[in-house]
């Protein structure tokens, strides 16, 4: 029935949808060109990324691999950000830039969790979105539009696009779930962003890699484990690994010990202001129930399983690993 609505009365509805599902519209064969047109007028930079990305899915493997394919790729795709962000005033430069590179690591993510991806696809992806980095951080007329202030950036929190640390929600996801060979896709593919194309981003790298490490340590998650540290080109070190683990625990037990202290002795303005504020709520403190505040779920970082590396997790990633 819906396919017999007017346009006008058919838009009305998808703008009560996501993106991902007008996209699926467009399977439906009596729905596609009306979802096609909407998404054309309402999600341009969505239809032209994708556009992009069906180029370069369509291309052969070897093409796809070649250095001109992905500089030209790679060249394009940054075209369409910075031309939507330079007709903007400077204030809004960093939001927007920001904007348009998460719709842009969304979009090629859900290709690579795709059923129907091609094989060996992800690899493909991996070289061009670092091919994207290196573009983007070696090209300072890009870079002020995203961050103006780019020359001082700490290394501490680095400003890239495709870092590591913007998928660790779909790797701590995929931890926690039963492997599936859309988990060895994406770890091929996560892996290989670990990849250190400017010494700028090598503190932020580390780090990443390091929790992801942990995160599969304390779920089991080997197989996966494995392949990024492959893709990665990092050492398959298990004690070293589990080292990690404990090390993280020893810091929080530090923090937890030491930081009544600390707070009291040297506090910050934000943490002053804290204080305050638990002093005059302290009475409506005091009246909680003892057993609701009991029965309150712990913080997960602060859950003693999540500094712990099973034994049979152990054993499993040396044998694998052999």
């Amino acid at each position: 029935m819906i396919n017999l609505l007017p346009n006008e009365i058919f838009w009305l509805v998808l703008d009560h949808l996501e993106y991902k599902d007008i996209e699926n519209l467009q399977a439906i064969l009596c729905l596609s060109k009306s979802a096609l047109l909407y998404i054309q007028k309402h999600y341009r930079f969505h239809y032209k990324i994708n556009s992009l990305l069906r180029l370069f899915e369509a291309i052969t493997p070897s093409e796809r691999q070649s250095k001109d394919t992905k500089l030209k790729f790679s060249q394009q795709i940054l075209q369409h950000i910075c031309s939507q962000v330079e007709i903007l005033p400077k204030l809004e430069h960093r939001t927007k830039f920001t904007e348009l590179l998460d719709i842009l690591q969304q979009l090629i993510v859900a290709r690579i969790l795709s059923e129907d991806s091609k094989a060996g696809i992800e690899q493909d992806y991996a070289n061009l979105c670092l091919e994207i980095r290196s573009s983007y951080l070696h090209t300072p007329a890009i870079r002020i539009l995203h961050d103006p202030k780019y020359r001082r950036r700490s290394t501490k929190h680095p400003l890239a696009p495709f870092l590591p640390r913007d998928y660790t929600h779909v790797w701590r996801r995929h931890c926690s779930t039963p492997h599936t060979h859309i988990h060895t896709r994406f770890a091929l593919f996560f892996g290989s962003l670990f990849d250190i194309t400017s010494l700028y981003l090598e503190s932020s790298l580390d780090g990443s890699f390091e929790e992801c490490v942990r995160e599969a340590l304390v779920t089991g998650n080997v197989e996966d484990l494995l392949i990024m540290c492959v893709a990665a080109d990092r050492p398959v070190d298990v004690d070293h690994m589990c080292m990690m683990v404990t090390h993280a625990g020893e810091q929080l037990r530090h923090y937890l010990e030491t930081m009544d202290t600390w707070i009291t002795t040297e506090p910050t303005p934000q943490q002053e202001l804290r204080m305050q504020q638990n002093e005059q709520h302290q009475l409506i403190q005091n009246a909680q129930d003892s057993d609701a505040q009991l029965s309150s779920q712990p913080p997960e970082w602060l859950i003693p399983d999540r500094y712990k590396v099973h034994p049979d997790t152990i054993l499993r990633l040396k044998v694998i690993d052999e």
